[in-house]
Order: C-alpha cells, then sequence, then structure tokens
C-alpha cells in the first residue's frame, strides 16, 4: 500500500512538473513566420551577379547598399552616413559606425572599398559603377570614389540591389560560395538556401535600424500562378507576388485577403538579336512593331491592368520621354515594310521563360505575325537556362521585361542598349549604334537634369528609328496579401524591402 502511495506521489510530481512546463511553453511569444512566394527560383544570392528580380528581391532582404531612394524619389543614406563631392570627379563617403554583419564583423570602409572592386569585376554590376576609376580608403569610416568622369546617375546606382556591400573576411573566405551562403547587413539574416525553392531567412538580432518584427521569412518559388493563389486562398501562404491579372479579381473578392496593384518601372518587350537574320534588318525590326496589337494584349492578358509601351523607358522614369509615340497596330504598314525588307518566307524562333503571362503574351504576337505572313515558333525554357542560353547570344529572339531598379533611364538605355553591355551584363539585342552610345554617355556624365532628359530624348528618338526592341508594354504589378499581414511597403521596382512587416492576429 505504501509503494502504490509513493507511485501515485511522484506521479502527481510529474504530472505537475509537467503541467508547468506547457504553461511556460504556452506562455511564450508566438513565433512569427511570414511565407511569401515569387515566379521564379533565384539563379543565386550573390548580389553583384545578375540582374534578375528573383535573386535581387530576395538579397534585398539580406543586404544593404551604400544608399537608398526614398519614397519621394530622393536619395538617402543607407550604409552610408554622410557624403559630399570635394569636386566633380571626386566623392567622399562617410560609412556608419557600429554597423554588424551577420557573422558579427563590424562594416569598416575596408569592405565598402572591397565590395565596389568586386562590382567592377562583374558584368551586371559593373554597369552600376563603371564610372569609378579608383577607391581609396581614408580612414576605417571614410572612402574616396574618383570618377573617370562627372556622373548624374551614380548616387542612384549605389542604391540599387546590384551594389550591395559584402563582407570582405566572408567572401574571400569562401571563395564565390556566397552565392548559396551570403553574408550581409541585413535585416534579414540567411539560414537556408533549400535549392532556391524555399529560402529560410530570419530576422537579425542586431540589426543596425533595429530589430525586425517578423522572426521568420521564408522565400518560396511557385512557378504556376494558379498555384501560387491556391497557396494563398489555404494561407500556405502570406504574400503572392506577381499574381496573374486573371486571378487578382478573385484575390480582391476574398475576405480574407487584399490586392495591390499598382505601376511599376518596367517595360516588357521582346529583344530582337540585331546581329542574326531576320533581325540584322531594319525594315523587318519595323514590320514587327506595327504588327503587334498591343491594346488587345493589355485587355486580354492583362485584363487592362497595363498599357501599350512607347518607349523602351517606363513613363515612371526619370528622363522618358512623351514625344516618342511608339507604333500603333498596323498590319498592312507592316506587310510593306517586310516587302520592303526582301526577306522571303520569313520565320524565327522566339525563346521564352517558364512563365505563363508571358507565354501567353508570346501566344499573341505569334498569332499577330502569322497575320502578316510571319512563321514565329515558340520555344519555352527554365529561368536559369534562359539567362544563360539568351546571355550567350544563342537566341533569335527573346520576350521578357526590365526593370528601372534606379528610375533613372541609364539603369535601362545603358545596360540594355550600350555597345559595351551586349550579352550577360544586358544588351542581349547585341545593338549597336555609336551616336546613341554617345548620347547615352552624355547622359550619364551630366548633373544637370533638364539636360540630361534631352539626351534621354535624342536617345529615344534614335531606337523609335531603329527599332532594335519590339516594344510590348508597360504593366501594373499584382500583389495577393492575407490580411493579416501589416506593414508592407510597395516598390514600383518590385524589389520591395519586406523589413517593416508584422502580423496581427
Amino acid at each position: 500500500m505504501k509503494k502504490i502511495a509513493i507511485a501515485l506521489a511522484t506521479a502527481f510530481l510529474i504530472l505537475g512538473c509537467s503541467s508547468e512546463k506547457n504553461e511556460e511553453k504556452s506562455n511564450l511569444p508566438k513565433e512569427k513566420v511570414v511565407v511569401v512566394s515569387q515566379g521564379s527560383k533565384p539563379k543565386t544570392l550573390d548580389p553583384n551577379m545578375y540582374n534578375e528580380i528573383p535573386a535581387l528581391f530576395v538579397t534585398e532582404q539580406i543586404f544593404n547598399t551604400l544608399f537608398k531612394i526614398d519614397e519621394n524619389g530622393n536619395i538617402v543614406p543607407e550604409l552610408a552616413e554622410s557624403y559630399e563631392y570635394t569636386s566633380p570627379t571626386e566623392l567622399v563617403i562617410k560609412i556608419k559606425k557600429g554597423v554588424k554583419f551577420h557573422n558579427g564583423d563590424t562594416l569598416t570602409s575596408k569592405d565598402v572599398a572591397f565590395s565596389i572592386n568586386r562590382m567592377l569585376e562583374k558584368p551586371a554590376s559593373r554597369i552600376m559603377v563603371d564610372v569609378i576609376d579608383k577607391v581609396d580608403i581614408l580612414d576605417d569610416s571614410t572612402i574616396k570614389l574618383t570618377l573617370k568622369h562627372s556622373s548624374g546617375p551614380l548616387l542612384f546606382s549605389l542604391a540599387h540591389p546590384l551594389t550591395a556591400i559584402l563582407n570582405e573576411r566572408d567572401t574571400k573566405a569562401k571563395n564565390g560560395m556566397i552565392a548559396t551562403e551570403p553574408v550581409g547587413t541585413g535585416a534579414y539574416k540567411f539560414v537556408d538556401w533549400g535549392d532556391g525553392e524555399k529560402i529560410e531567412l530570419v530576422a537579425f538580432d542586431d540589426y543596425f535600424e533595429g530589430r525586425a518584427k517578423i522572426d521568420k521569412l521564408i522565400v518560396r518559388a511557385i512557378v504556376e500562378a494558379s498555384s501560387r493563389l491556391a497557396a494563398l486562398e489555404t494561407g500556405e501562404i502570406d504574400i503572392a507576388l506577381s499574381v496573374s491579372p486573371i486571378d487578382s479579381e478573385i484575390v480582391a473578392n476574398n475576405k480574407n485577403l487584399e490586392l495591390i496593384s499598382e505601376p511599376t518601372t518596367s517595360t516588357e518587350y521582346i529583344t530582337l538579336n540585331n546581329t542574326k537574320p531576320p533581325f540584322n534588318n531594319k525594315d523587318f525590326r519595323l514590320a514587327v512593331n506595327y504588327a503587334l496589337d498591343k491594346q488587345a494584349m493589355a485587355d486580354s492578358v492583362f485584363m487592362g491592368m497595363a498599357q501599350p509601351a512607347t518607349s523602351i523607358v517606363n513613363p515612371n522614369v526619370f528622363g522618358h520621354s512623351k514625344e516618342v509615340k511608339g507604333y500603333e497596330y498596323n498590319p498592312e504598314k507592316a506587310k510593306e515594310l517586310i516587302a520592303k525588307s526582301g526577306i522571303k518566307n520569313p520565320s524565327f524562333t522566339l525563346y521564352c521563360n517558364d512563365s505563363a503571362i508571358r507565354l501567353q503574351l508570346a501566344q499573341i504576337v505569334q498569332a499577330n505575325l502569322k497575320d502578316v505572313g510571319i512563321d514565329m515558333k515558340i520555344e519555352t525554357l527554365e529561368w536559369g537556362t534562359y539567362l544563360q542560353k539568351t546571355a550567350q547570344g544563342e537566341h533569335t529572339a527573346l520576350i521578357g521585361g526590365w526593370v528601372s531598379g534606379t528610375s533613372d533611364a541609364d539603369i535601362v538605355l545603358y545596360p540594355l542598349l550600350h555597345s559595351s553591355s551586349h550579352g550577360g551584363a544586358g544588351n542581349r539585342a547585341f545593338y549597336t549604334n555609336k551616336e546613341f552610345d554617345k548620347i547615352v554617355e552624355l547622359g550619364r556624365e551630366s548633373v544637370d537634369p533638364e539636360k540630361r532628359k534631352e539626351y534621354y530624348k535624342k536617345a529615344q528618338e534614335i531606337l523609335q528609328e531603329e527599332a532594335p526592341f519590339a516594344l510590348l508594354l508597360y504593366k501594373n504589378e499584382g500583389i495577393g496579401i492575407n490580411k493579416r499581414i501589416k506593414g508592407f511597403k510597395y516598390d514600383p521596382t518590385t524589389m520591395h524591402n519586406l523589413y517593416n512587416l508584422d502580423i496581427v492576429e
């Protein structure tokens, strides 16, 4: 009997302890986890490597830049404390003190100098900073940039995610492994690559602007727009980027969800490889532009949440010219230009990445071109393969888009069309025009906004005449958000910073 009493007492003691532990656990704050989904997985998390939104959206959360662009379009310091042009070609930047990297190192001017010199070595980031001739370290928190010439867009370029600041020690030690093991100073710290399909980040406790309210941020790649929508509706994800226009109404009518549909700084277009037949013929390039019913594309594919493009430079970007009118839909004129080109039985293949929206656009383009006697085939490629093949110039034409990440015409015209940018740097049209090059260079070198506008207007007039692209649309971005998520800040560059997110149940 005594043994039974002892056993019962022990059991009650264990149950009591267990109950106390469970009570303690229940009193702990619930971990705040936000899951975001985009349509493609990043090719890399090395911020200097590729000017591609799936990667830069993620690196925007992990890294910081010297400057950032505020809601009014003005340059303000981020990792920089202050800056001063001591002459038109000398820029002195003071770095904030006490900023920590995710590995515990403190940011110094050595990291900044290392990062800028590394940017100059990588084709995608070099375009942003190639005006820099030399970087000098003045002290632990001060650098001096000596420029080849004065530069209007430089500070905007130093606010682009492509110019993120890296940790010198970590980058050298990993010998290239930062692509899947990045270390930055940003609000969120990298945890797991997940083959790019499911990237896990956690709030960085020592973030210099204060710890984020979210404990964990997961970025998932869900290629199919319908699957992204289903995941948003069931609560499997909290934020769906690139909601297809056809799904927007479903999001808007769901009482648990909020729809954001706002203009971007991007342009959808077809890159024509100007070095390959039939697109080495200007009359044929013009014919393709006049054959396209862009308004029908805006209405049918984007449900009216887009407008026909008149220039490669988006209207929300500094330097866009309203005087350049683009190409109206005129199939008869297209046929006349095909005849003038002398090309018989014209045909080509269009590369398309694995995006349902792009494929729909490609199919309308295919039908439009068939109406004027052009046979176009569509080849769909996985995102990484698409980037690689087109960088190497294997394409005759590709359908794609370009976001002005700095909201300045320079980041459109220079990488996409300057002859020094052929291939992976951005100019997949392999377009070469020395007059155009010179005008764009003058736009870069000027610090007078009105003069820069005039240069960019002339550049767009040349493009109107030369037609290195087939212009399509300016589109809105659709984003679906669970209403329990607060603090989302929309960015027209689509590289949204998620530092301010919170969960309110």
